[in-house]
């Protein structure tokens, strides 16, 4: 019996240091998935990266006289809320992602339709993205009058223009003072050659002047349903003076061209839009514009119409404004509109870096 006591004792000794080791190895096992889970031993998907988040709500008031009836309505001057991302994966080589809604205030308050959804690569040779963009036509042209707080701003640009178009692939390149854009839309088999618009582009900038000039030819269709193209030539020369005064002018001379048969349908249309922003008062500006489109159309049918705004604009900080707007636009065969609208603007962005 006494010889058993010893075994027994190794036995009982052996088994906890069994135990102890068992549970030193849950213990190591169970902090290792806890470290993993917390990221400390895998490499950031944030590094070398950037994510943004960004917005601006912009609800405004308007009373509005169109000569038959007048009202009052909430209206929204394009609010929107976005994210942006990059990750640099190689030297000068980087992966870009954006997505940008519309914010609907002016009814329900949901988020609506895509303004922009697409993925790129930048590189020392240019950037090229796919999906739904903003065009050269936009970017290089119509931006530089588009200045003023209201949703149909540039206002003679904004009829039949591009400001995003989808199925979107682009091509951006800068060297030097030049910037380079092209874009071409595929839309399945819709268009000539599967193709429906290509827009290039060219903007030049020194100092504080901007020249840019860009041209689109697309496919489209009449209001009757007859198919055929439309070719824009558009530029812009944009200058801000020594005393803060921004002048900017727009101009675009547009070729409808359709396949009617022995009936001629080609007609020839344009668009003007200018704009001026002044400082008057600390953190006061007046900014005033004038704008004329041309449809070509020679019938009662035109949508033909001109006008002018005038607004005063308070920004207390960089990202607040708050307006006041007067709006006169005056239409060939339609009644004319008249509006007065007070709005209010407010920016934000946040920014992460890994």
């Amino acid at each position: 019996m006494n010889t058993l006591k010893p075994l027994i004792a190794a036995a009982v000794s052996l088994c906890c240091v069994n135990v102890y080791a068992a549970d030193s190895a849950s213990n190591a096992e169970l902090e290792a998935r806890i470290a993993k889970l917390e990221g400390n031993n895998a490499p950031s998907q944030f590094k070398n990266s950037q994510v943004s988040l960004y917005g601006s709500i912009r609800p405004t008031l308007s009373y509005l006289d169109d000569s038959q009836d007048d009202t009052w309505d909430v209206r929204d001057a394009l609010s929107r809320v976005g994210i942006k991302a990059s990750t640099e994966f190689a030297d000068g080589w980087s992966a870009i992602a954006q997505g940008e809604w519309s914010v609907d205030i002016a009814n329900s308050g949901n988020f609506g339709k895509a303004r922009q959804a697409y993925a790129a690569i930048a590189s020392p040779y240019g950037q090229v993205g796919i999906g739904k963009q903003r065009p050269a036509q936009y970017t290089l042209v119509a931006e530089y009058v588009d200045i003023f707080n209201h949703g149909n701003s540039p206002y003679a640009y904004d009829h039949d223009s591009p400001f995003f178009v989808d199925n979107f692939l682009t091509y951006q390149l800068v060297t030097g003072n030049l910037t380079w854009m092209a874009g071409a839309q595929f839309d399945g088999d819709k268009g000539d050659d599967a193709t429906d618009m290509v827009n290039l582009g060219v903007g030049y900038d020194i100092d504080n002047l901007h020249i840019g000039i860009g041209y689109i030819t697309q496919n489209t269709a009449d209001q009757q349903g007859v198919e055929g193209d439309d070719k824009t030539l558009g530029g812009v020369v944009a200058y801000t003076f020594s005393n803060d005064l921004y002048l900017a002018v727009s101009y675009q001379d547009k070729q409808y061209n359709y396949d009617a048969g022995s009936m001629n349908k080609d007609r020839s249309g344009s668009t003007l839009d200018t704009a001026l922003a002044y400082p008057i008062f600390d953190d006061y500006k007046i900014k005033l514009g004038y704008f004329q489109f041309k449809d070509g159309i020679k019938d009662n049918t035109s949508a033909d119409y001109n006008g002018f705004n005038t607004t005063l604009e308070w920004n207390p900080v960089d990202n607040v404004r708050v307006h006041l707007e007067y709006l006169d636009k005056s239409y060939d065969n339609r009644d004319n509109d008249h509006a007065v609208t007070i709005g209010f603007r407010y920016d934000f962005s946040l920014t992460w870096h890994g």
